[in-house]
């Protein structure tokens, strides 16, 4: 249909906001937002953390399906996934007020993480890339912001939400959102731009090395390993921040205001660190990155209950957290190119599966056995320092900076 043929400039527009609200509505529903529904649930079918956790330990279905998808996108393109992603994952949501049973809320969480290759995975790391390659660093970081600009809003807008209405309402008021995201992409959001306007900007998706020749290198096992390990932020410490805040001494009102603000203070990281990534390497942003979530972790844990020192602790890890999601992509980039960028991903992801599996699972039994995050937090925090160990390894075997050429 013309009325919806837009030209390049404006279709690369539409690509931006098409990640931008998708990352801001999933990761701010099912990252930042967890926690909020973790005191319903309970109420509502009697689970305890443990069975809670079960829900995200089923992220492990991104990983499994993620080779699959990515060597696909290689082939056919990312329109066709982010969009048939984003039905998935709304309706993942949408379906949750009918659930009677503990099997109804693993089957439904499956869902949402197996759209995740497709939107936050993928979309970002390779549209972004492609249609705007003089300035990739800084337009993935923009990008990917959604997920903490989501952070800011959407942990708001649900406790408003559940307090007036119910989670039920929250979860089906937000899964409609994506649902009309998923029809914007449907139409607006094109694979690539026009040859013509290609041949003005350098076409970066021929530059790298092949998938086989990538996965053989020492740097894709160090790059894995650093990935993997930096990666328990998401499936271990995001979802249950905002209930460890509370038992380490904030109020439910505090522990969500600090979750928006690590989702505002995510914004100036992902920018800070994807303008530098054009310039340095992303690998060495990604260790500052980590490391600065480590000593976050590690001053909440030494403040013992003291106010000041959770929100000095909070304030250092959101400066960190925000800045990780935008630099994985660029991480690949930078090694192996944006050639088979897809099924790089895919494998690294699949790759990290046993840390999907392990993170919510471990934040949840430790928990159930204190009453306390303390113990998984410590835990994470040494993880991170491997992570950090892996990425340098990695830094220092690689001979070709792709992103950066």
């Amino acid at each position: 249909m013309k009325m919806f043929n837009l030209n390049d400039e404006r279709t690369r527009w539409a690509v931006f906001f098409s990640i931008f609200l998708s990352g801001a509505l999933i990761i701010g529903l099912n990252t930042y937002s967890f926690g909020l529904f973790v005191k319903p649930l309970e109420n509502e079918f009697g689970w305890t953390r443990e069975q809670i956790s079960l829900g995200y330990s089923v992220s492990f279905i991104s990983s499994l399906i993620a080779p699959i998808i990515g060597k696909f996108v290689d082939i056919k393109g990312t329109k066709i996934f982010l969009v048939g992603s984003l039905f998935l994952i709304a309706f993942g949501f949408i379906l949750r007020p009918l659930m009677t049973n503990l099997n109804h809320w693993i089957i439904l969480n499956s869902m949402v993480f197996a759209g995740y290759p497709g939107t936050l995975l993928l979309a970002s790391g390779i549209l972004m890339q492609v249609w705007f390659p003089k300035s990739r660093g800084r337009m993935v970081a923009l990008a990917t912001s959604g997920h903490n600009a989501g952070g800011l809003v959407i942990p708001l807008i649900t406790l408003i939400v559940i307090f007036y209405s119910s989670w039920k309402f929250a979860y089906v008021f937000f899964g409609v959102m994506l649902l009309l995201v998923a029809i914007f992409s449907l139409f607006f959001v094109k694979d690539s731009p026009q040859k013509e306007y290609r041949n003005k900007e350098k076409d970066i998706q021929k530059e790298g090395i092949n998938f086989n020749d990538a996965i053989r290198t020492k740097k894709f096992i160090f790059l894995t390993l650093g990935i993997t390990f930096a990666m328990f932020t998401y499936n271990g410490v995001m979802p249950q921040m905002a209930p460890h805040l509370e038992t380490e001494g904030l109020s439910l009102t505090a522990a969500t205001i600090a979750m928006s603000y690590i989702g505002a203070m995510g914004i100036l990281s992902k920018l800070f660190f994807g303008r530098l990534s054009e310039k340095y390497s992303s690998i060495i942003m990604t260790c500052i990155s980590v490391l600065l979530q480590s000593i976050g972790l590690s001053v909440i844990l030494l403040s013992f209950g003291n106010i000041i020192g959770i929100w000095m602790g909070v304030v250092i890890f959101g400066i960190g957290f925000g800045g990780l999601g935008a630099l994985i992509s660029l991480n690949i980039t930078e090694c192996f190119g944006l050639k088979s960028l897809g099924s790089i991903f895919g494998t690294l992801s699949f790759l990290g599966i046993w840390a999907s599996v392990s993170a919510p699972w471990m934040m949840g039994r430790i928990f159930d056995e204190t009453s306390s995050y303390r113990n998984a937090h410590l835990i994470v925090i040494a993880i991170f320092i491997l992570g950090i160990f892996f990425l340098l390894l990695t830094r220092y075997v690689n001979k070709k900076n792709y992103l950066l050429s």
